[in-house]
This record gives structure tokens, C-alpha cells and sequence, in this order.
């Protein structure tokens, strides 16, 4: 249950947050993913999160989108970090209302859909899972229910337009 009340806390954190922690929206290059992420129109940069690759927000609705990359020491290691971030969720009462394999730019992958509610407020949490080379990936989307027929559209181009370097 303590999960449940940290996810509330992010919940109230994503509606409350101040816009003034917003950096100008530039592509996010990342060295040691060799990985290039660009935020959507009107979304900003957002600072100050260890575990993301890139961390983007829209100031008018305060959704947000993560991408995480882990390296893999082998392929298996992916079916834990995907499972373990799905278990944290359902355990943390979001439920699953989707679950479909698609591709988004080129990546072959799963695109699942979850829902929690708390004072009256439905946070929506959308998770693309992919495997590019040597690295697991999660692409994040964290919105309202009554925005995410608006930024839907703004989480998918965040994985459709990532750019990788060729392993040297």
C-alpha cells in the first residue's frame, strides 16, 4: 500500500507541478545509450531525473514522458526489467485496460495501458517496451484520462522520431 500512496504523491506532484522547473526544449543526446530523443512541440525538458534517459513535460496539462534504457547483460534481463516495471504498477493499483504488440519507428514491441484513480482524478499511464542491440527500453506516458486522446499522438512520435548511432 505504501506503493499506492507514492504513486498518489506523483499523481498530485504531475497536476501540481510548478512549469518553472522546465528547461528550453532541445533533443536529448545520451552518450552512453548513443541516442538521440526529441520532445514533441510544446513539451520542455524537464531536469533532475537519475533513472531516465530523456524526461519530457507539457506545461498546460503537466503529463509527462519518460524514456528509460537499461544495458542487458543478457537478453532474459529484459523480460525481468519489463515484468518488474508492469508488477510495480498493478501493485500499485493502476489497472490494465490494454495490451497490444505494435511497432512505433521501426521498434517491434508491446504498448500497454493502465489507469489509476485518486480524488477524483484518472491518471493515465501508457508503456511502449522494446528491445533495441543490447539495450531494454520503456518509453512512459503519464496523463489524465481526459488528455490522452490530446498527447497520445505526442508519445508515440517520442519513440518514432528517437535516433540511434550505429555501433562502432
Amino acid at each position: 500500500m505504501k506503493f499506492a500512496q507514492y504513486f498518489s504523491t506523483i499523481l498530485v506532484a504531475l497536476l501540481l507541478a510548478s512549469p518553472a522547473v522546465a528547461q528550453e526544449s532541445q533533443p536529448v543526446e545520451n552518450a552512453e545509450f548513443g541516442v538521440t530523443i526529441t520532445p514533441p512541440a510544446k513539451w520542455e525538458v524537464t531536469p533532475g531525473n537519475d533513472k531516465a534517459v530523456a524526461s519530457f513535460k507539457h506545461q498546460g496539462s503537466q503529463s509527462q514522458i519518460e524514456v528509460v534504457g537499461t544495458k542487458l547483460v543478457t537478453p532474459d534481463v529484459a523480460d525481468v526489467f519489463f515484468k518488474t516495471f508492469h508488477k510495480t504498477l498493478t501493485e500499485s493499483d493502476f489497472e490494465q485496460i490494454s495490451q497490444e504488440e505494435t511497432t512505433l519507428g521501426g521498434s517491434k514491441g508491446t504498448l500497454t495501458s493502465y489507469k489509476f484513480t485518486h480524488s477524483g482524478v484518472t491518471l493515465e499511464v501508457v508503456v511502449f517496451e522494446f528491445l533495441r542491440d543490447s539495450t531494454a527500453w520503456l518509453a512512459v506516458g503519464y496523463m489524465q484520462d481526459t488528455d490522452k486522446d490530446d498527447y497520445i499522438g505526442d508519445f508515440k512520435s517520442v519513440v518514432e522520431n528517437m535516433k540511434f548511432k550505429a555501433a562502432e
